[in-house]
C-alpha cells in the first residue's frame, strides 16, 4: 500500500518539463518526444503507463530530477506508443518490435547517428529488443529496473495478462501494482490496488495500454542474440526489487557477462529511478562510453 502511495505521489509532485516538446511519424503513428541539450545523444525510455514528462522530470524530490543531470548531451525523451501525448493505436500488433522501431526512427528524424540509450522497466524490455535489432545505431544502454526480455518466469506471464485483462474491462493495473510491491512489504489487497490505479491512470487510454501488453511477444530476445552483443551495457536496480524482475536481470546477466551492475541499496521498482544512486550510475556510464 505504501509503495503504491509513492508510485502516485512521484507523479503529482513538481513541475513539467522545461525541454522542448516535439512530434514525428513513425510508421504511421504520432509520437511525442522532450528535445533537450546539446551534445552526444541520450534517449530515454520510461516505463509502463507513464510518460517522458511524468518518470523524467516529476521526481519526488527535486535534486533528484533526471533530466539536469544530463547537462552536456542531447536529450530526446520518447513518449512511447500507447503512452504520454503519443498515439495510442488499440491493436497489439502495432506494439512490441514497433517499439524498437520507434527509437530508429527518433535518431533518424533527429539526424543522430548513434546514441546512448537508458530504458526503466518496460523501457528496459524495449531497449533490450533495440540492442539485438539495431547495435550499430547504439553507444551504449542503460537498463534500469529490469532487462532484456529473456526467459521471463511463468509468475511474470501471468502478471502481464492479469493486467491485460484487467486494462480491457476497464479496471486497470491492480494486478500490476500487487505483484511490484517489494518482497517482504505487505501486498495492498486487490481492493486498495484498484483504487491506487484508479488515481494513477486517472484518464489514460487503458485498451491501448492493454494492447502494449499484449504484444510483449514482440521485445523478447534470444540467448544467441545476447551473445553476440559488442554495445557496451549496464543494469542498474534496487535490492528490493521485485524476484520476477530479478530472474529477468539474472537471466540477461548470464547471456551478457561483461556487463556492468549497480545495485542501488534499499531500492525498489517504484523509487530506484527516482534515486541520486540511478542517476550516479547512469552518468558515470555514459562518460565511461563516450564515442
Amino acid at each position: 500500500m505504501r509503495y503504491a502511495a509513492t508510485l502516485v505521489l512521484a507523479l503529482l509532485l513538481l513541475p513539467a518539463a522545461r525541454a522542448q516538446e516535439k512530434t514525428f511519424d513513425s510508421g504511421g503513428v504520432k509520437l511525442a518526444y522532450l528535445d533537450q541539450g546539446e551534445g552526444e545523444a541520450v534517449v530515454l525510455l520510461h516505463g509502463f503507463t507513464l510518460s517522458a514528462e511524468e518518470m523524467w522530470t516529476k521526481m519526488p524530490l527535486t535534486e533528484t530530477q533526471f533530466l539536469p543531470a544530463l547537462k552536456g548531451y542531447r536529450v530526446l525523451a520518447l513518449d512511447q506508443r500507447g503512452h504520454g501525448r503519443s498515439g495510442k493505436p488499440h491493436d497489439p500488433k502495432m506494439y512490441g518490435k514497433e517499439m524498437a522501431e520507434d527509437v530508429v526512427r527518433l535518431l533518424d528524424h533527429a539526424k543522430v547517428k548513434k546514441a546512448h540509450v537508458v530504458g526503466y522497466s518496460m523501457g528496459a524490455f524495449v531497449a533490450g529488443k533495440l540492442l539485438v535489432t539495431h547495435p550499430d545505431r547504439l553507444l551504449s544502454v542503460t537498463f534500469g529496473g529490469g532487462g532484456p526480455l529473456f526467459q521471463p518466469p511463468q509468475t511474470f506471464a501471468d502478471t502481464i495478462t492479469a493486467t491485460a485483462e484487467s486494462l480491457e474491462k476497464g479496471k486497470g493495473i491492480g494486478p500490476l501494482i500487487v505483484a511490484l510491491t517489494p518482497d517482504g512489504q505487505e501486498k495492498p489487497s486487490l481492493e486498495q490496488a484498484a483504487a491506487f490505479s484508479d488515481l494513477f491512470l486517472g484518464k489514460k487510454d487503458q485498451k491501448a495500454l492493454a494492447a502494449v501488453l499484449r504484444g510483449r511477444a514482440g521485445w523478447q530476445v534470444t540467448e544467441a542474440e545476447l551473445r553476440a552483443n559488442k554495445v557496451p551495457v549496464q543494469f542498474v536496480y534496487g535490492s528490493r526489487e521485485v524476484q520476477g524482475l530479478k530472474d529477468i536481470i539474472a537471466g540477461s546477466r548470464r547471456a551478457l557477462p561483461r556487463a556492468g551492475v549497480v545495485v542501488v541499496e534499499k531500492g525498489d521498482h517504484g523509487s530506484s529511478f527516482a534515486t541520486p544512486e540511478f542517476r550516479r550510475a547512469v552518468v558515470d556510464f555514459l562518460r565511461a562510453n563516450k564515442e
